[in-house]
């Protein structure tokens, strides 16, 4: 391809291509008005329950305003570990970009986190590639970059999941490093690039896992490749110091990977998930510029213009044979190897991801522009090198511009920017004038930067109207805030700021409440809360409040927003026990069921009765209940009725009883209080009592005689437990909550990651916090051994004599101390690997020893020889 090439300020195309990608990205934004351009939200899916909610503690955390620290955090779940939360969602250098943002401009900190992570990615790539091919246009390698760091997975994937861009990031760099360490043979190189590796691992450690995967390809496919490498013993030293690099970095990480490994392997489980792969022409479709299809489809798209040259690598004659045949081979494989089951659980660390099983596509999308950019740097000049992508492209087109995952950018830009490109380089060919160049060149960056703009719009557009979005930082949120830190009075009580903005509104509004949702969330935790009667989504890893009166008694629960009856929040509070209380040695457990016997048993005092039940159905009903099957009343509701069949359950309380059901599998709605239909449970829930499980809640108010009557309504079959109704008796549970403030100790000291307690003297019993017992908490009674804290409920306790005096809990991170012995070793196979690099370097610069001199008679000179013939020419 004739192409102006302008090598005397090369270096600008990295800067150049940041800033372009960057603003690509905006324009896509722009364009659609969304934040913070215009009205409309983008904070969907994990972007908006996640990411943001995740910064904005780390930025209470950075500047002293978080109740917990690095180790652990005490806004959500009534406290949970938080370092594996840190390395999972904000763990990154460029996440610190919070700190340059006032707090309510947590979404803009994020937007231009996303922003800037494009923006290196895309200057990485870009360095990358000419370090590769020096001698191809640096213009043509920054717009490289630009596909790649816009490709359609960077948009569609990691444009809601922001911690997946550092594995973009990653896998340029990564590869940059071992093309350094391959060539130069230096010191410098062995020492310098083993930190980076580490820096992006702590970045995000599951897609620059991906990004090492990646990295390995494209080492492999140089040593079998390069026609300047060497022999064989150069190239295979080569990728072996590369591969030292890599795994040095990795074990240097080890301080916060191996804590991150056990807190995932404390999480809770998600379901085993099999992989199906989609049709071939839905999987090669995404190769189409702005297609969407996140959560099902491979984001492959890197742009037409890369498209055309990466198919053209294979029959560009300029490249070595061997060159073509290898990288192409390399690619096809790691295109195969998304689409088989044992490549997808290697690609996925074993881990098969239950949502989006096309994760790492955006190293197939970095495969494809380094084919792309060694072709044009090779130059290509035979129309067959032209023609064949085309037909390719243009048969593609045919078959997938029409599929569910293209959008009306797809149906455009494909044909307009292949002739677009196909003519700028038609005309550059016939006449090779300088001017003739330089329009080419205009023609085709102008072409790829607005194409890219066009796919973040379409994408955006297309994401946008598929899921629910959440709001942006405003008034709401102000408020909400200002009621919660205005009653914050960390540890003598607990101010729950509910789910009105994210499920993970503690950390994103403040206060200390139970929801949360994290991939990292302790499978313990859950399983007490939902034993506590907690709802649930995510197969258990996000939390959802009852907002259950004993459960907030229990938890210090004081303070919590709530709506008054226009739907303006306020803060709503009751009296509630310490957070630190003292029961008796063996104390009082409920016969009741869970939850509420659980809750009972907690709280230390009968509080419910759960009445026994008579379902009615009206006459005509289609509904019918059983209670035949042990420990369940199966609600039938025949398939096909358009609408809804109710029905009643009739208990008998004590008159002025609260009444409460438990439903975590039902789908319908219940009547709250005869008036108010509450939905349960969705219809079309996914997976009732497995994915989702629905929380206590309260339905009514006993009448004068103790009747209880609830009515609920069933748009399918489902079930409800033998006794779903609670009664509560809120006399007795005032009673219990004045006993436990009563056998509060006499000072409670709550650090970041510790509780102090200071007892009264002659305290003899258990000594209850109310947090729930977590792996990693130690406890020790006075200066008594550490050991491991019982529970009681969950909740976690320490048994204490009368001599006691003090009980002190610490939590440390499992694994932590493995880690730091691990990133000590990584460090000392580091130095170890400098000192054999120098010692092998001053052994080759060394020079011969002198011979030494003669032994005996000096020997007489030979006599010449005559000579043979002329000399060899």
């Amino acid at each position: 391809m004739a192409v102006a090439r302008g090598r005397g300020r090369g270096w600008l195309a990295v800067p150049l291509a940041a800033l372009a990608a960057a603003a690509a990205y905006i324009a896509g934004g722009i364009i659609r008005g969304s934040y913070p351009f215009g009205q409309l939200p983008r904070n969907i899916l994990d972007l908006g329950q996640q990411f943001i909610p995740m910064h904005a503690h780390l930025r209470d955390i950075l500047t002293g305003a978080a109740p917990g620290d690095f180790f652990f955090n005490w806004s959500s779940g009534y406290g949970v570990p938080y370092i594996g939360d840190f390395m999972a969602y904000n763990g990154a250098a460029l996440s610190w970009i919070v700190l340059l943002f006032p707090r309510d401009k947590i979404d803009l900190a994020l937007y231009v986190i996303s922003a800037a992570a494009i923006a290196a990615a895309a200057g990485a790539m870009t360095a990358y590639l000419r370090k590769l091919r020096p001698n191809g246009p640096a213009w043509l390698a920054a717009l490289a970059g630009i596909s790649y760091a816009t490709c359609g997975w960077a948009i569609d994937d990691g444009g809601y999941m922001t911690g997946w861009l550092y594995g973009l990031i990653a896998f340029p760099v990564i590869c940059l490093l071992c093309e350094w360490v391959w060539r130069s043979r230096s010191l410098p190189s062995m020492i310098v690039s083993p930190f980076v590796i580490t820096l992006f691992w702590y970045s995000h450690f599951y897609t620059v896992y991906m990004a090492s995967l990646g990295a390995a390809i494209v080492v492999i496919a140089r040593v079998l490749s390069d026609p300047e490498g060497g022999d064989w013993p150069r190239r295979i030293g080569g990728a072996v110091r590369c591969l030292i690099v890599v795994v040095i970095g990795i074990v240097l990480s080890a301080p916060l990977l191996v804590p991150t490994f056990k807190s995932v392997g404390y999480a809770t489980p998600s379901p085993d998930e099999t992989f199906h792969p989609i049709g071939w022409l839905y999987f090669f479709g995404r190769l189409l510029p702005g297609s969407e299809g996140v959560g099902k489809t491979p984001s492959l798209a890197v742009g037409t213009l890369m498209l055309l040259l990466a198919l053209s690598f294979p029959f560009n004659w300029k490249i070595a044979l061997r060159e073509r045949i290898v990288w192409s081979i390399a690619i096809l494989l790691a295109i195969g190897s998304m689409q088989l089951t044992v490549t997808h659980m290697i690609w996925h660390g074993f881990d098969a991801p239950n949502g989006n099983p096309y994760r790492q596509a955006f190293v197939i999308a970095g495969l494809i522009v380094i084919a792309g950019w060694m072709s044009v740097a090779a130059g290509i000049a035979k129309v067959s090198t032209v023609v064949v992508p085309a037909v390719l492209v243009a048969a593609l087109y045919a078959f997938a511009w029409n599929n569910w995952t293209s959008t009306a950018v797809t149906a455009v830009a494909v044909p307009v920017v292949g002739v677009l490109v196909i003519t700028a380089w038609a005309v550059a060919r016939w006449k090779p004038t300088r001017q003739v160049l330089r329009t080419a060149a205009i023609v085709i960056v102008a072409a790829v930067l607005v194409e890219s703009g066009a796919s973040s719009y379409a994408i955006e557009a297309h994401r946008g109207e598929t899921y629910r979005t959440g709001r942006a930082w405003g008034a709401r949120q102000e408020t909400s805030r200002a009621l919660v830190m205005g009653d914050n009075d960390w540890p003598r009580q607990r101010v729950a700021p509910g789910a009105f903005t994210t499920v993970n509104d503690p950390m994103l509004i403040g206060g200390e409440g139970p929801e949360y949702y994290s991939s990292t969330i302790p499978d313990e935790l859950t399983k007490e809360l939902l034993n506590l009667g907690f709802g649930y989504s995510a197969f258990g890893r996000s939390i959802v409040d009852p907002v259950n009166p004993v459960v907030d008694a229990v938890f210090s629960v004081g303070g919590r927003l709530a709506l008054d009856p226009k739907g303006d929040l306020r803060l709503a509070r009751s009296q509630v026990a310490p957070f630190v209380t003292v029961r008796p040695v063996k104390p009082w457990v409920s016969q009741l069921g869970a939850p509420y016997g659980l809750q009972e048993t907690a709280l230390g005092a009968s509080v419910y009765t759960t009445p026994k039940l008579r379902a009615y159905v009206d006459e005509g009903s289609p509904v019918t209940v059983s209670d035949k099957q042990p420990g369940q009343l199966r609600i039938h509701l025949p398939e096909g009725l358009e609408k809804a069949g109710e029905f009643r359950l009739t208990a008998r309380c004590r008159p002025g009883s609260e009444v409460y059901l438990f439903g975590p599998e039902f789908v319908g709605d219940v009547l709250v209080d005869g008036h108010k239909w509450t939905i349960s449970l969705t219809t079309g829930a996914k997976r009732p009592g497995i994915f989702r499980g629905a929380p206590v809640r309260r339905v009514s108010t006993a009448g004068p005689s103790g009747a209880v009557d609830v009515t609920l309504r069933v748009p399918e079959s489902t079930n409800l437990p033998d006794r779903p109704i609670g009664c509560l008796d809120r006399t007795k549970l005032d009673a219990a909550v004045s006993t436990l403030r009563r056998s509060q100790p006499a000072e409670v000291h709550v650090g970041g990651h510790s509780i102090d307690v200071k007892l009264n003297p002659g305290t003899r019993g258990l000594v209850v916090m109310g947090v729930v017992r977590t792996p990693g908490w130690r406890c020790q009674v006075d200066k008594q051994a550490a050991r491991k804290p019982t529970q009681l409920a969950g909740l976690m306790a320490m048994p204490v004599g009368e001599t006691a005096s003090k009980v002190s809990c610490v939590y440390h991170p499992a694994g932590l101390r493995l880690g730091l012995l691990g990133g000590a070793g990584g460090l000392g196979m580091l130095l170890l690997t400098v000192a054999v690099l120098e010692l092998l370097r001053r052994r080759r610069l060394r020079p011969a020893a002198p011979a030494g001199p003669p032994v005996g008679p000096p020997a007489e000179p030979a006599a010449p020889e005559a000579p043979a013939g002329p000399p060899a020419v």
